[in-house]
């Protein structure tokens, strides 16, 4: 153990040649979106007494090979690392366990939800975290961690399985903001609903409900993940850890709780909507309909005067057109009085 070390003491030190001239393969582990924090060193180690943390950023292939050779990681595991395309889980191997976690991430230009991946490696006395620099939350994490002293102090005290306990905590409690945010969007929504302009709402409730279902998405295998932490019998994995990680499903719980509050809202807005919108196409087809019944008698008396016809009633009269034009005023006057008597006013 010591001798492992020694050798990723010399792996971190950014001055040595081991690590000189690193080149990011981003293109490799290029996921989501965000603001990448500028001049994050690609690779970084807080400790504090016997723990390590270690951060990764977007690692390169030489980091991979020295994962494999220091910590002795399983190929398989290796190239989930680069895949851009995983599932959350949790893989028990004798030396560590390797989790895959997806968080969701709001992209303010596409006005959509994007999933960023974490992945972590649980040994004795280390935690190592694969991520990604646009990953704004983990970001704020390690800052935190270390920049304080009593936030380190805290996390890596009771060793690696309840600093990783901390780490996975304030990622899912970062999720929560996303959720106001949903709240506030359905507070808009509703207000916006008998509008003149629906078609701005319709576009609302479609991302909401997008963003909600990817949502849901992510959240659904991490709920079965931690479950399965739970009931593990791996030796990193003491009954202590196990009840903090029950704090994780059960916040995971609440959260899923508020994605099916938020989806059956927006179901009975998107309902709203419609019957709101059918209401006013039938008002609108009412009206145009009593314009063309009000119509017709009239279009129908200046289509049999305007054929000439020297025996119609009043059609040498010098007054013609005067009574007949009254007469046309008393039809349109008599229909309106009987669309109100009938209420359809």
């Amino acid at each position: 153990m010591i001798k492992s070390r020694q050798i990723l003491k010399v792996l971190t030190n950014p001055v040595l040649p081991v690590t000189k001239g690193m080149e990011f393969i981003g293109n490799l582990r290029k996921k989501a979106n965000g603001n990448e924090v500028k001049n994050a060193p690609p690779i970084q180690k807080i400790r504090y007494n016997e723990t390590n943390l270690i951060i990764l950023r977007n690692p390169d292939v030489e980091n991979i090979r020295s994962l494999k050779r220091i910590f002795h990681i399983h190929p398989v595991h290796l190239d989930d690392i680069v895949s851009t395309i995983q599932r959350p889980k949790i893989d028990e191997e004798s030396e560590y366990i390797f989790f895959v976690f997806h968080f969701p991430q709001f992209d303010p230009q596409s006005n959509k939800l994007n999933s960023i991946e974490v992945d972590f490696f649980l040994t004795a006395s280390d935690v190592i975290a694969v991520i990604d620099p646009n990953f704004q939350a983990m970001e704020e994490v390690i800052e935190k961690i270390s920049k304080n002293n009593k936030v380190k102090e805290k996390y890596f005290g009771g060793g690696s399985g309840l600093l990783l306990y901390y780490l996975i905590d304030n990622l899912v409690d970062s999720i929560f903001p996303l959720l106001d945010m949903f709240e506030k969007n359905l507070e808009t929504i509703d207000h916006d609903v008998f509008t003149s302009n629906p078609k701005n709402v319709t576009e609302q409730l479609s991302f909401l409900r997008r963003n909600v279902i990817f949502f849901q998405s992510l959240i659904k295998p991490e709920l079965n993940s931690f479950t399965r932490i739970e009931e593990s019998r791996h030796p990193f994995i003491n009954r202590e850890l196990k009840t903090y990680f029950s704090n994780i499903t059960d916040h995971l719980k609440k959260i899923w709780d508020y994605l099916e509050d938020i989806i059956e809202l927006s179901n009975n807005l998107s309902q709203t909507l419609e019957g709101y919108l059918t209401f006013r196409t039938n008002e609108t087809i009412k009206i145009l309909t009593m314009f063309s019944v009000v119509l017709l008698p009239l279009t129908l008396l200046s289509g049999i005067y305007g054929m000439n016809l020297s025996y119609l009633p009043l059609a040498g009269h010098p007054n013609a057109l005067f009574y007949i034009t009254l007469s046309m005023i008393g039809v349109v006057l008599t229909m309106l009085l009987f669309f109100k008597y009938k209420k359809w006013l």
